[in-house]
């Protein structure tokens, strides 16, 4: 308990994060008696409860669909027994939404130069539709394009409904700002110990306004939350690897 209270009450990460990490790591290792805690904690801090549910819903990318069912009906109950439920339906987005409030010309903005010169981006736009290809441009510069392309090799109805899903109708829904989102995934993936999306997911949080000292903070309360193997010390050495190629990062 003392190791736990040492490392959750760091000021590096304020509260609504770390208990929004923790809400994805306890919902992708399925540890719904945890999960449940949380989501109390979440509702006793007055936590946007909408960016709960949106961490929750967001699992179903690395952890499949059936991984959420529980956490929902359990997020359900938490927030129902405090009334607070009619809330978050409230403030829903209503379908197509996000789509409109959208613009494909501010987002090129913030592509890579490289991705925006490159005549398989527009190529792309027109056959997957730009909701979804757009915000993979912003997200995974220098990798979208040969992604996709390389999925479309294989089968361009996924590849469609990769683009929708992961990219459009999830990630460009924008309930969470990208820094959160992001920390969050950086803890989904260390959760299911999938060491290569958690190397992106580290590198993509720092691209998109996280501090690499909050990346390392997510990597030490993780160590209590889902344990120490892959984590000390490689996780670590990943992540310094990462700070030494990017641009301006620095611990």
């Amino acid at each position: 308990m003392t190791y736990a209270a040492r490392l959750f009450g760091r000021p590096v990460l304020d509260v609504r994060t770390r208990l929004l990490v923790m809400v994805g790591q306890f919902t992708m290792s399925r540890r719904h008696a945890r999960l449940r805690e949380t989501v109390i904690a979440a509702c006793n801090h007055g936590l946007n409860l909408n960016e709960v549910l949106e961490v929750i819903l967001q699992c179903s990318i690395y952890g499949g669909e059936s991984i959420v069912d529980e956490p929902l009906e359990i997020f359900a109950e938490e927030a129902g027994a405090r009334g607070l439920l009619d809330g978050v339906s409230a403030k829903a987005l209503q379908p197509g939404q996000r789509n409109a409030e959208r613009s494909l010309e501010a987002e090129r903005q913030t592509w890579h130069p490289v991705d925006s010169k490159d005549p398989r981006a527009d190529s792309l736009l027109k056959k997957y539709g730009w909701h979804g290809i757009s915000i993979a441009l912003v997200l995974r510069p220098l990798h979208t394009l040969n992604n996709a392309t390389f999925l479309e090799s294989l089968d361009e109805n996924f590849t469609h409904a990769f683009y929708d899903f992961g990219y459009s109708d999830m990630y460009g829904r924008q309930v969470l700002d990208h820094r959160t989102r992001l920390l969050c995934m950086v803890g989904n993936t260390l959760a299911i110990g999938e060491i290569v999306q958690t190397r992106h997911h580290m590198r993509t949080a720092i691209k998109q306004g996280a501090s690499a000292r909050e990346v390392l903070e997510v990597l030490f309360q993780s160590v209590v939350t889902v344990g120490h193997p892959n984590i000390v010390p490689e996780r670590f050495r990943d992540l310094a690897k990462i700070v030494e190629e990017e641009s301006g990062a620095s611990f």
